[in-house]
């Protein structure tokens, strides 16, 4: 049991399942949140970055470059650690992707703190958000121990917006599970 302070950009809000595929019982929903998220940071020149996380996927091309950095939650601030001052984005209803820009932060008017990301002047950093189950699974492609299950998959294709009919067995997750890395492939760097 964690946080529930961002959004994975695959699964949502990082939410743990209990599989009974194996034992032929239902999958059910265990716990919401996770300690850790794993973030691709896109640094772009000022007059080239996207306007909005709609347009990120169709700019992230123009990126100057991109850095994947762990990040942990801190329980005494609050916060992710380096602090990207998530709370002032995540703790109202901003953040329905997990993808968004740092802003920067204010004094008295952003809640949370400071951002301890060295960001350079005349750039801006636009951030994607992955819990640590969805990033080796569906960025890195390597398989984790177990597939995921059929529950916590229907709530990917429930928050990317994918269709799930076809998935009813263990047999039928191998092809579902590609079209989601084919999807999260939109918002990687371009090779």
């Amino acid at each position: 049991m964690g946080v529930h302070d961002y959004r994975c950009s695959v699964c949502g809000p990082p939410t743990s399942y209990t599989c009974g595929e194996k034992t032929g019982e239902e999958c059910e929903e265990e716990g919401m949140g996770d300690d850790q998220a794993i973030l691709d940071l896109f640094f772009f020149a000022e007059g080239e970055s996207p306007e909005d996380p709609a347009s990120f996927e169709q700019h992230r091309g123009r990126a100057r470059r991109m850095e994947t950095r762990p990040y942990g939650y801190d329980w005494g601030d609050w916060e992710f650690v380096p602090s990207l001052n998530y709370r002032d984005l995540l703790m109202g209803g901003g953040d329905d992707t997990g993808v968004w820009c740092i802003e920067p932060y204010e004094e008295g008017v952003s809640d949370g703190g400071p951002v301890s990301l060295e960001i350079p002047e005349g750039e801006r950093v636009w951030v994607v958000n992955y819990c640590p189950t969805c990033h080796p699974v569906f960025v890195e492609g390597r398989r984790s121990g177990d597939e995921p299950c059929l529950e916590y998959l229907r709530a990917i294709a429930e928050n990317l917006g994918m269709d799930f009919e076809g998935v009813r067995t263990s047999a039928d997750k191998p092809a579902f599970i590609e079209a989601v890395r084919a999807k999260v492939a939109l918002r990687r760097p371009l090779s």
